[in-house]
């Protein structure tokens, strides 16, 4: 059993748009928080916290209690008092679906764009190999390097997915109205692993989201309590 802690912890990769969904949950709750990176290539603490799970997030909350998945992971963070303005009465519904939507429908587009220029930022060879790796095993050999020849036919699909998102947020700062909810920080987790990937927010993106990526961004910036970086 995890020990007490004294603020939450997050333990992410800092380019999982998984893991940084949750940061921005737990930023947008204006509450202090920690953010440990987990090594890519070796993540026995992870093991050890949760009794064998080993993927990103997993926080660890005050009192000692481990949660994993980033879906189990946002539902509690949005079923208290500080939380609930993410899922407000009202717009529960409309704000998962757009976060589903987000973390499945778009990540799956997006995660394909990102990953050639992933996978060239791990310096480790091993790291890089398991990257490389864990993605061929689910969808063939040389996946990887597919995606980046197909770079052209996915970000026009990313593009056509976004299109009903452009036009709403040409009219108002967030997806759902004047304040980010759940639905805002899942679709910044998309376009911030693509920011980490490429160093910059991708220049086919439209005005309106990226707008929205960069005032989230704002939204978020130096509101965890510390870093401390593993790897």
């Amino acid at each position: 059993m995890a020990s007490e802690v004294a603020a939450t912890t997050l333990f992410w990769f800092p380019f999982s748009s998984y893991s940084i969904k949750v940061h921005t949950v737990l930023a947008l709750r204006e509450e202090p928080f920690r953010v440990e990176g987990v090594p890519y290539g070796n993540r026995s603490r992870l093991a050890q916290l949760t009794g064998g799970y080993v993927h990103v997030p997993v926080i660890l909350r005050p009192g000692g209690s481990v949660i994993t998945d980033s879906r189990a992971i946002c539902a509690a963070l949005t079923a208290d008092a500080r939380g609930a303005p993410l899922a407000p009465e009202g717009q529960a519904a409309a704000v998962w679906a757009l976060s589903d939507w987000a973390d499945q429908v778009f990540e799956d587009a997006v995660f394909r764009i990102a990953s050639p220029a992933l996978r060239d930022r791990f310096v480790d060879p091993w790291e890089r190999a398991l990257f490389v790796l864990v993605k061929e095993r689910r969808w063939g050999a040389g996946a990887v390097e597919r995606w980046r020849q197909e770079e052209p036919a996915l970000v026009r699909r990313a593009l056509e997915l976004l299109e009903p998102l452009t036009r709403d947020l040409a009219n108002r700062p967030f997806l759902l109205g004047d304040r980010p909810t759940l639905a805002d920080a899942a679709l910044y987790g998309q376009l911030a692993m693509l920011r980490f990937a490429a160093g910059s927010w991708p220049a086919w993106l439209p005005g309106p989201v990226a707008a929205h990526a960069e005032r989230m961004a704002r939204a978020v910036a130096g509101r965890a309590a510390w870093e401390l970086s593993r790897g």
